[in-house]
């Protein structure tokens, strides 16, 4: 026996199926920002309201401008472990401490997903030695090593042409001119590691530029997504970047 609904309904039921999709649980972001050279004050904001606007989030902003507090912060117990997912905007380019950082990376080679943000890309390895044969423990888990920049000038991102539709860089239009820029010297991309685009500030004229700017990792289970652009409030505040990092949470923490 074939039974019909009428159409109030079904009308209903698809109302409440928009209702539940609508009150979707937000996920939940550790922000750790601070230390040298950038205006973090501000660029907590931007990064957390222009995420929100994109992808549903609560946040806890963890700011702190002392290294030595900051790090306090992340060697607690479990300190990563009631949030989807982290965002680091910091500069702690001086941390000697191999043992400390590795216990951060752990984390995420756990399976807790990453976002890196400009100087997250020169933090926790400058004054750290390798071992022979190995890598340090900060870019492994990044999936590349930065050291250095170039002048302060705009840059041009231009995408990967195989990567272009990366769920990440699908709304970058290719070409974009960030308003002002400091293009990151990348040094070595580690294998496994996908570029997801290049950047050219029009100054530096050496054989290795255009550098890398955008970049995907897996670091165990953990999902990682490194961009070295964002020196400026003014890139950090546009529609491009903001789309970039709102798409980068919904592809860091799919399933």
């Amino acid at each position: 026996m074939k039974i019909i609904l009428p159409a109030f309904s079904l009308l209903l039921s698809f109302s409440l199926l928009a209702e539940h999709h609508e009150k979707k649980k937000p996920l939940r972001a550790l922000m750790i920002t601070g230390g040298c050279c950038h205006d973090y004050k501000q660029q907590k904001n931007i990064i957390s309201e222009g995420i929100s606007e994109r992808v549903s989030t609560e946040w806890e902003i963890f700011f702190e401008m002392n290294e030595t507090l900051s790090k306090a912060k992340l060697s607690e117990s479990g300190w990563a472990d009631e949030y989807d997912y982290i965002v680091y905007n910091h500069c702690f380019a001086h941390e000697e401490d191999a043992k400390f950082v590795k216990s951060v990376t752990d984390v995420h080679k756990a399976g807790k997903p990453a976002i890196a943000l400009h100087c997250a890309m020169h933090s926790y390895h400058w004054k750290i030695e390798a071992k022979e044969g190995k890598k340090k423990a900060w870019p492994a888990m990044l999936g590349a090593s930065s050291r250095g920049h170039g002048p302060k000038a705009a840059i041009t991102v231009n995408k990967v042409r195989k990567f272009a539709e990366h769920p990440t860089m699908k709304d970058m239009p290719d070409g974009w001119l960030t308003p002002e820029g400091e293009l990151y010297n990348v040094q070595e991309i580690y294998p496994g590691t996908k570029v997801l685009a290049y950047g050219d500030n029009g100054k530096d004229k050496k054989p290795d530029t255009p550098q890398a700017c955008v970049w995907i990792n897996t670091h165990g289970k953990g999902r990682i997504f490194s961009t070295t652009l964002g020196h400026h409030n003014s890139t950090m505040s546009t529609k491009e970047y903001l789309d970039m990092l709102g798409n980068a949470v919904k592809w860091i923490t799919s399933p």
